[in-house]
């Protein structure tokens, strides 16, 4: 019943945007965060070199408290489910997000540019063993919709292809915009901003772990229970000067914020999305500080692989998650350049061997880079813009 009512709703829209004109010099951005991934360094961009001074550019956000958080943007702001953020997706000649935002109502006069959230390690879309029949009718309109799509190298653009069902001549190798961020001198400061005390840590350990869109539980539970009350880690980073950042997708935090608190532990840290929210950051402003990063299945190391320091691998379901849901490059201990624990003390031993020699695994790391990114600068928003400028604007 659900389904039927979208696609009436959907198809509405469609009708409405189809009757009303689009204005040439106007481009709209969304994303998931809002302002945030690669749709925001990219409007970044466009600001700081005024290179569309006669444009009208818009945001939508899904969060209206962040209408009056970023009112200082050289932009205008609106709840994308406000009759005036509707009325600004039909009058939008171009449309860039971070997901699949608006795509069922897409009009063949409207330019799509989907610079997405991520290279693919897991499986989505077409390959994604999850996905039903019905889901994946829904996703190949919306990959039809998509006039441009960007890749970091030949490997991901052919990933993408695979996932999206998407013709070739749509995906651009360019880098990912998020990762210009990597490379500035001011990460530092922005992690200092976030966490006032953090120069009085020797190292700082970031853990993303991936979000499992079908669990119903903290992700990795037993693990987490093991994590935060595991005497023998909390001793381990007191002594080391370790501050132990945990970063969970949006939808998790408020869960794993009911079963645990990280106010007792000086060396554990939750960070939220409205911290990063309220700084107008996201975590590509603080990345660049980090010096350890942990993840089980998260595609955010291949951005991380660009500056070349360690990474650890916490796969504690591989078998599940594998048959669940599934990998676009396997098998996975190549793809990840670096150690794979699932026990406390393996976690503390391998971060022990990591700080006493930060080249280790330092081969298998640039090899991967050089299968997943192309381009080893800062330059990407630039190359992204070109590609949007000649292919689109013009």
């Amino acid at each position: 019943m659900d389904n039927s009512i979208d696609k009436f709703k959907n198809f509405i829209l469609k009708c409405i945007n189809r009757l009303i004109p689009k204005k040439r010099n106007q481009i709209l951005f969304a994303s998931v965060p809002d302002f945030s991934d690669n749709a925001n360094p990219l409007f970044d961009f466009i600001i700081k070199n005024n290179i569309l001074p006669d444009f009208r550019i818009i945001w939508l956000v899904s969060d209206k408290k962040n209408i009056e958080i970023f009112r200082n943007l050289e932009c205008q702001i609106f709840y994308e489910k406000s009759i005036a953020g509707l009325y600004n997706i039909f009058r939008s000649k171009y449309i860039i997000t971070t997901h699949l935002h608006y795509c069922l109502f897409k009009t063949r006069n409207q330019i799509l540019i989907n610079l997405w959230h991520g290279m693919p390690l897991k499986a989505m879309g077409y390959i994604d063993k999850s996905e039903d029949e019905n889901s994946l009718k829904k996703f190949k309109k919306c990959t039809n919709s998509t006039d441009l799509m960007i890749a970091t190298s030949l490997l991901m653009k052919n990933a993408l292809v695979s996932c999206f069902y998407l013709d070739p001549r749509k995906v651009i190798i360019t880098g990912q915009p998020r990762n210009d961020k990597l490379f500035f001198a001011k990460s530092q400061a922005n992690l200092a901003d976030i966490v006032p005390n953090s120069s009085v840590y020797d190292k700082i350990v970031f853990f993303i772990p991936t979000f499992r869109l079908w669990e119903d539980r903290i992700e990795g539970d037993p693990f987490y229970n093991k994590l935060f009350s595991s005497e023998e880690l909390h001793s381990y980073l007191k002594k080391n000067k370790i501050l132990f950042i945990l970063k969970l997708h949006p939808f998790e935090e408020e869960k794993i914020l009911s079963h645990y608190s990280f106010s007792d532990n000086p060396n554990f840290m939750l960070l939220t999305n409205s911290k990063l929210q309220e700084k107008q950051y996201d975590i590509y402003d603080i990345l660049g500080s980090i010096d350890i990063l942990i993840t089980d299945y998260s595609s955010i190391y291949f951005d991380y692989l660009l500056i070349n320091r360690p990474i650890l691998f916490m796969p504690v379901d591989l078998e599940e998650y594998s048959k669940k849901r599934g990998f676009v490059l396997e098998p996975y201990e190549f793809w990840t350049p670096g150690p794979k624990v699932t026990t406390i003390e393996k976690l503390v031993e391998e971060l022990n061997i990591f700080i006493q020699n930060p080249d280790y695994y330092i081969e298998e790391r640039k090899l991967i880079n050089s299968l997943v990114n192309t381009y080893n600068d800062d330059h990407s928003c630039e190359r992204v813009w070109e590609s949007i400028r000649g292919r689109l604007l013009d």
